[in-house]
């Protein structure tokens, strides 16, 4: 019987999967089914294909990155790791200031943004105003306010549905506040025993 990777045609096939995945690895937009089989040269039932065998292989948990398919595909950091890796990429050219308007939107919208602007000061304002020039974030004129809300780019950039992005932050708090009431039995046993 052949080993797989002595099968006719292995060597072309794992070549096609190493060039899409450099591909995905390097574009800084998400690519479109037919823009990966054009970049690989190949049709685009291949391509589906070969996207499905690299998401596969990315799925397993000893992997930091995944393949995302919001937008168009591309390989990003796995939500986990971001906060980790965070200074090593492009998104550490955002201040802290920004990043932290932008993740109150992302959690809260849609959020008025006199709300934002009495959380973290006046220069909301001027942060705001440079998500919304990257396209991050767009606003509605409502009353003397505006509603804030991200946009498909922000999912794009970050490589991130906004719903799984809310649930895995409301799961993070639900594990947060257990942690905390079980440090807090745990004392009052101490206590008490003592």
């Amino acid at each position: 019987m052949e080993e797989p990777n002595q099968r006719p045609g292995y060597a072309a096939h794992q070549n096609k999967l190493a060039l899409l995945e450099a591909a995905l690895f390097t574009t800084e937009e998400p690519l479109s089914l037919r823009d990966v089989a054009r970049k690989v040269m190949i049709i685009e039932r291949q391509a589906r294909e070969l996207i499905e065998e690299l998401k596969r292989r990315y799925e397993n948990e000893e992997s930091g990155i995944m393949l995302t398919d919001i937008g168009g595909y591309k390989l990003v950091v796995k939500p986990q790791y971001i906060s980790l890796v965070s200074r090593l990429t492009t998104h550490s050219e955002m201040s802290r200031g920004l990043l932290r308007v932008l993740s109150l939107i992302a959690f809260h919208e849609p959020v008025m943004q006199s709300d934002i602007v009495k959380s973290v000061g006046n220069r909301a304002y001027e942060y705001i105003k440079v998500l919304h020039e990257r396209g991050l974030v767009r606003s509605e004129k409502k009353s003397r306010t505006r509603i804030l809300m991200t946009t498909k780019q922000f999912e794009e950039y970050f490589g991130v549905d906004k719903e799984q992005l809310k649930k895995m932050i409301a799961m993070e708090k639900q594990a947060g506040v257990g942690n905390e009431e079980k440090r807090d039995d745990s004392a009052g046993n101490q206590a008490g025993s003592g």
